[in-house]
This record gives structure tokens, C-alpha cells and sequence, in this order.
């Protein structure tokens, strides 16, 4: 099992190079989008990069911290208002898969997850549900040995990249053999390696560890300069076989060779001293200490990346252990309470609170599961059309059972922020048939322009802007914002969270100090949008789509779906109507817009396992078992 250590490492310039190379785009976007706190989870030497992606993360003003699996699971009641990064290279492990599948059921804000191999495991789970983006890269070298090596390196290179958006200027040159020679020749078989570690190389040192300990080589402990002054050091005087490796680079350089000064001359030491401040440097000392690992494992008389595995250790590393441990999923019902309540765990509710919950949804259950409908009314953006789909259009699947749901009679509304887009999307998912499209309502600028999806006349952008939003415009572009218009609504996006944050609370400052009480601020997926409050409503869908099954001979009632359910959120008036289901956020009003769809799904696979629920009938349909 494995490779030889001292090959892998020879290879790892040209994986650098490949690393270098890669389009990374799409990732970078992500993460620019991280605004709440983030995990990164990992396990064995793919930890080295999750440690490596909480210093990127943290340098740029992100709460990130790096965990095992097993330290997620405990964590659960922390992940709903997290995002989760999963690194593992090759995608299937034990422990990343069941801390992957345990994460699901606690709803976090959005998974990404990252792998060195094509078709993994992980990936084939994601694509079960809404909130997943998965990167599977295939390294030029292949599989690893028993160490991460090669995978890590790419790791850190990818990560490099998409976290700081910046390309890796810098060559690496090896440090020259001598340099670790002198340095084992002083130190025996048995020797404990202190490994200290500054500003940037937290990750280095927590692999160094990691590799001394998973070949056998030596124990070792970490801590930075400071952490080791509060009585670590007292190690070297009751061990004497013990040495320092010592991670520096101009920004801690002075705290790290005063420190070592300080301890006595006989202690062996070991400094890695990178001329970059930077995370670059990083792997800079990375290579560099693969290469002290590949040397002493010559001294030890073990090769690395393949030292051999007890069979005991085989079946650790293979253990199912999710029966092991406390591990009581919530129901549907439980799930429900806890998204609506806004609470992270359902212990969080006392028992009255609780009791009052489950009569509520107990309640809505009943009363939605008998009503006869005759329309569905969506929300498009993160209802229909997920993100990931903004610039493609509806998949496949649902255009199939729209057009299915409109062949059998009933009525379609869409309602959103778009204009003409929206036509353009809803004309080709519909293959612009008029029979089909007669009994599709659209809904553009949220609701402010309705007309049925075959009058191509729509929306109109002729008509004079709205008063109060003329007021808004030329204010805005009096401080620099520039939005999109028409007639009855201004539109503004960002491409980062912290740009959108910062967005709302200008236009919310904006427009309070206007003092128009005609103007309100809303939200999709994707952008901010200003509208007069009674001419844009989303809920004026309801009045063409009950016209229109009155003429059709079906129920009046609708079942109205969205995603955005508390204010500012674009549907919270259309999840408030009687018949109303989420799938994303809720609001706290008791009586209506539950999000009862099982834990991960969201947006276009919510939508899909909805109508999988849908009885229909003639003349009418019904939702069950949801």
C-alpha cells in the first residue's frame, strides 16, 4: 500500500504548475460570497488544508475554524447558520461521508466541497440536494502514497488561489540537502519534535504532525511562539531527546529567534525561515518540510508513503461508527418547528412554546391537505430556478412538469423581480406553444405587470416611472449608485456578500431618510429591488389567477410557493397568503408559509419533490403526505 515518499515529493513542482493553471472562477465566487462563519472539515492529512483555508479565511475578516468529522457532529447546533467546506481527496472516507450526511440534516447556509478525485462518493451525495457545489479535480500525479502529498499541495494551491483571488507569483527554490543533514545528524531514533509556528504557518506545522505521527516516524507537538511560552517549554528540561522545528518569516522572525535564543544552546533546531509574509509562503515552507519528513524517514529506516498498516489500524480507519454514538434525528414535524420557530435546536423552545408550535402546524397540515386547488402561483428565482441556473434557464425536469401540470388543465402563475428575461426563459421552457402558454400568468417587476405568458406585448418599460421611485433614482446617483429601472421598480445587484451587506444598508438608510411611504425595499436570490408599495405586489398574481380558474370552472384557491419568507425577502406577502409553502426561508407568522420539505432540499429539488405530492384530479388537486 502506498508509493515512495521520496518519488511523490519530486513531483510536486509540477503540480504546483497544473494547480497554477486551473480555471477557478467558479469557486472564487462562492467563497466571496461567505458572510456567516464557516467550517472547514476534513480528516488525516487533507486537515493540513482545512487548517491551511481558516487562516485564508480569517485573514480576510471571516469567522473560520477547521474540524475533524466527528467534531462537526457535535457541533450540529451550530451548523444552520454556517457554511460548510469539505476537503477530502478522494471523496469517499468514512468520516467525511457520514459528517457530509449528518450536516445535511442541520441545514446549513451552503456546502462546497473539494476533491482530488473525478466521480467520488461525495460528489454522487451532493447532487441530492440544493445547497451543494462540489469541485472534483484529477492531479496530474495521480493517487497519493499513505501521506497526502501530492493532493495537498494541489490543495493549498487551489485554495491559495480562490480565497485571496490572487495568482502565485513566486518560484520555490529546495532548500540544499545539507541543511536538513546537519540537522538529523544531531537528533536519534527516539527523539519528540516541538514544532512552533507564527503568523502564517499554522497549517505547515499542523502538518508536519500529522506526518511524523500517521508514518511512525516521531511524536511531536505544536504551538505558536506564545502559546509555547506558558509552560510548554519545560518539556526540553525534563526530555532531554528532544528538538525544535521552528516555522518563520519576516513577520514573526524576531519573536522566533529571540525565543529559540532564550532556550538552551544543546537543544537541536530547525528553522525554516521564508523570505515571503505572506500566505504564498506558506507553501513555500510546505515543500520544504515534506522534504525533512521524506530524509527522516530514510533515518528511520521507514519510507513515508508506504510504512505499512497493522491490521488493526485498517479496521479503525474502516469503522462504522454512526451507531455508536448518540445520534436522534429530528422529524419532519421537528424540523419544521425548528425552521419556523428560528431556533437552532428544538430544546431551545420551552414546553408551552413547543406545544404551541405543533398545534400550529398541526393546523396548517389539516387545512392544506384537504383544500381543492386550482393554481399554483411561484416565485422564480431560488424557487424554480436556482442559482446555479440564473443564466441557463428551468432544467429539464422542471419544464416537464410545468408543462405536464398546464397540459391537465390547471393554472401556472409565475411571479418575480425580472422583466423581459423572464418571458424569454418561460417562452422556450414552454417550446412557445400558445395552448400551452394561454394559461400561464406572469408576473413581471414582483407583480407590478401581469398578463398571461402568450401576450408577448409584456412587460411593458413604455410607461413613466413612478413618482416617489424617480425621488429614490436621482438620489441614489447622487451617491454613486446607479440602478436599473423601470417603471415601477429600481434594481441593484453585487457579486460579494459583504458588498451586498453593505448595499442594503445604504438603500434602507436611503430611503428612510426620503421619508416616502409609498416605497419599500425587497430581496431575491440575486438582487435588491425598490418598489411603490401598492402597484408591486407580488400578491396581485392571486386576483388574475382566481379569475382565470373561475372562467376554467376550477377552485379559486392557490397554493403560492416561494422562497424568500421574511421581509425583506421578495415573497414574504405571497407566503402569507392562506395556502403558502417555502422552500428557503420563513417567516415566524404561525398560521402559513411553513417550510415542511425535508432537510437540504431547496429551490428546483424542492420544487420537484413537491409535485411529486400533488394529486391531481379532475378539475381540481390536492397536496398530500408532504
Amino acid at each position: 500500500m502506498g508509493k515512495p515518499f521520496i518519488k511523490e515529493i519530486r513531483k510536486l513542482p509540477e503540480t504546483i504548475e497544473w494547480a497554477k493553471k486551473l480555471n477557478l472562477a467558479k469557486l472564487a465566487e462562492i467563497v466571496n460570497k461567505f458572510h456567516h462563519p464557516v467550517y472547514i472539515v476534513g480528516s488525516g492529512g487533507s486537515f493540513s488544508a482545512c487548517v491551511y483555508a481558516a487562516d485564508l479565511l480569517t485573514a480576510k475578516g471571516i469567522f473560520a475554524k477547521a474540524i475533524t468529522p466527528l467534531e462537526l457532529f457535535y457541533a450540529k447546533s451550530t451548523i444552520r447558520k454556517s457554511n460548510l467546506v469539505f476537503i477530502s481527496a478522494s471523496g469517499r472516507n468514512t468520516d467525511i461521508l457520514f459528517a457530509f450526511k449528518k450536516a445535511i440534516e442541520s441545514e446549513p447556509i451552503s456546502i462546497v466541497n473539494i476533491c482530488m478525485r473525478k466521480k467520488s462518493k461525495l460528489a454522487a451525495l451532493s447532487e441530492n440536494y440544493s445547497c451543494c457545489t462540489t469541485f472534483e479535480f484529477e492531479p496530474p500525479y495521480g493517487k497519493d502514497g499513505f501521506l497526502a502529498t501530492n493532493s495537498l499541495i494541489a490543495f493549498f494551491v487551489i485554495l491559495f488561489r480562490s480565497i485571496t483571488n490572487q495568482f502565485m507569483q513566486n518560484e520555490f527554490q529546495p532548500l540544499h540537502k545539507t541543511f536538513y543533514i546537519d540537522f538529523i545528524k544531531r537528533i536519534g531514533h527516539n527523539t519528540c519534535f516541538t514544532i512552533l509556528y507564527g503568523s502564517f504557518h499554522h497549517a505547515v506545522a499542523v502538518d508536519l504532525e500529522s506526518k511524523f505521527s500517521e508514518a511512525g516516524l516521531a511524536p511531536s507537538l505544536v504551538s505558536d511562539y506564545r502559546h509555547f511560552a506558558h509552560g510548554r517549554h519545560q518539556w526540553f528540561d525534563k526530555k532531554k531527546d528532544s528538538a525544535i522545528i521552528a516555522l518563520t518569516c519576516p513577520a514573526d522572525e524576531k519573536l522566533c529567534l529571540k525565543t529559540l535564543q532564550l532556550l538552551p544552546e544543546g537543544i537541536p533546531k530547525l528553522v525554516f525561515n521564508s523570505h515571503l509574509e505572506n500566505f504564498d509562503g506558506t507553501i513555500e515552507l510546505l515543500l520544504q518540510s515534506m522534504e525533512l519528513i521524506g530524509l527522516y524517514g530514510i533515518k528511520q529506516g521507514i519510507d513515508p508513503g508506504r510504512p505499512g498498516v497493522p491490521d488493526y489500524g485498517s479496521k479503525i480507519y474502516h469503522l462504522r461508527y454512526e451507531k455508536l454514538i448518540s445520534n436522534q434525528g429530528l422529524s419532519t414535524k421537528d424540523v419544521a418547528i425548528v425552521r419556523k420557530a428560528k431556533v437552532t435546536k428544538l430544546s431551545d423552545l420551552s414546553h408551552e412554546q413547543l406545544k404551541d408550535w405543533e398545534k400550529h402546524y398541526l393546523n396548517f397540515i389539516k387545512k392544506i391537505s384537504v383544500t381543492k386547488f386550482g393554481s399554483l402561483i411561484f416565485d422564480y428565482d431560488g424557487t424554480l430556478c436556482s442559482s446555479a441556473n440564473r443564466f441557463v434557464g428551468l432544467n429539464d425536469e422542471i419544464k416537464s412538469l410545468l408543462i405536464n401540470f398546464v397540459k391537465k388543465g390547471f393554472v401556472l402563475g409565475i411571479v418575480s423581480g425580472r422583466g423581459k428575461s423572464l418571458r424569454e426563459d418561460l417562452e422556450r421552457a414552454f417550446n412557445n406553444d400558445p395552448e400551452l402558454m394561454k394559461n400561464v400568468m406572469v408576473g413581471y417587476y414582483n407583480g407590478s405587470d401581469i398578463a398571461p405568458l402568450s401576450n408577448a406585448k409584456h412587460p411593458n418599460k413604455s410607461n413613466h416611472m413612478h413618482p416617489s421611485l424617480v425621488v429614490v433614482k436621482n438620489q441614489l446617483i447622487k451617491i454613486g449608485i446607479n440602478p436599473d429601472e423601470s417603471p415601477n421598480q429600481l434594481t441593484l445587484g453585487s457579486k460579494t456578500t459583504e458588498e451586498w451587506n453593505s448595499l442594503k444598508e445604504i438603500l434602507l438608510n436611503e430611503i428612510m431618510l426620503l421619508d416616502l411611504s409609498d416605497i419599500t425595499m425587497v430581496e431575491s436570490s440575486h438582487s435588491i429591488d425598490i418598489i411603490p408599495r401598492k402597484i408591486a405586489s407580488k400578491n396581485h398574481m392571486l386576483n388574475h389567477c382566481r379569475k382565470l380558474c373561475k372562467s376554467l370552472g376550477l377552485p379559486v384557491e392557490a397554493l403560492c410557493i416561494g422562497d424568500k419568507g421574511q421581509w425583506p425577502g421578495n415573497d414574504y406577502e405571497l407566503l402569507a397568503n392562506e395556502y403558502a409553502l417555502s422552500v428557503g426561508e420563513v417567516s415566524s407568522f404561525p398560521k402559513t408559509g411553513w417550510n415542511m420539505f425535508p432537510p437540504g432540499l431547496r429551490d428546483e429539488k424542492a420544487v420537484s419533490y413537491l409535485f411529486g405530492k400533488l394529486k391531481m384530479k379532475k378539475g381540481y388537486f390536492t397536496l398530500t403526505d408532504l
